[in-house]
């Protein structure tokens, strides 16, 4: 007689990509409908709303986990501590900077002067690409150095925002106001 082989315990990589995906998008959708809910009627603050709340934030949570590797507590601990070192300034930091942005601009200057092209623009034009290669410089140094502090890209992409909001004046400067 043949014997029965016991159903493996392990689940197969197709099995694991689905169940992820199976997750992902569960979490999609609480994410969203859970707050809908919440606010349909009757609007009453009871444990059903209590729940649809802290659905959304686990929601959310796993969201954010999956998409950086931290959950929302370790995001804001690491907020905080980005916030106490940035706010001391460090002159040395900013001289070896200085120093890095130069260096790009001679290195496109070089490189440009190398091409028949730059025969052909005028020193007003000149100048314009100069100031435009020297911003590029800059903030990919900016996005860099922010990467490395740990900053998300929608961290970056809010100061940004703030600052065309507000025409250039930093929030240190809205605050004092």
């Amino acid at each position: 007689m043949s014997q029965l082989q016991p159903p493996s315990d392990q689940p197969t990589a197709n099995n694991t990509v689905q169940y992820a995906k199976l997750l992902h998008n569960t979490a999609l959708f609480a994410l969203v409908a859970c707050p809908a809910l919440a606010l349909l009627p009757p609007r009453k603050l009871d444990f059903f709303t209590f729940g649809l709340g802290g659905t959304t934030l686990f929601s959310a949570n796993y969201l954010l986990r999956e998409q950086t590797g931290r959950s929302i507590p370790q995001h804001l601990r690491l907020g905080k501590a980005q916030a106490v070192s940035s706010s001391i300034p460090d002159p040395a930091i900013s001289q070896t900077g200085q120093l890095e942005i130069q260096r790009e601009i001679q290195k496109t200057r070089q490189e440009n002067k190398t091409s028949n092209d730059s025969r052909l623009i005028g020193p007003v034009t000149g100048e314009i690409q100069h100031q435009r290669e020297a911003w590029k410089v800059q903030h990919e140094k900016e996005i860099k150095d922010d990467v490395e502090e740990g900053k998300s890209f929608a961290d970056m992409i809010t100061e940004q925002v703030w600052e065309v909001w507000n025409w250039g004046k930093p929030k240190d400067a809205e605050e004092e106001d």
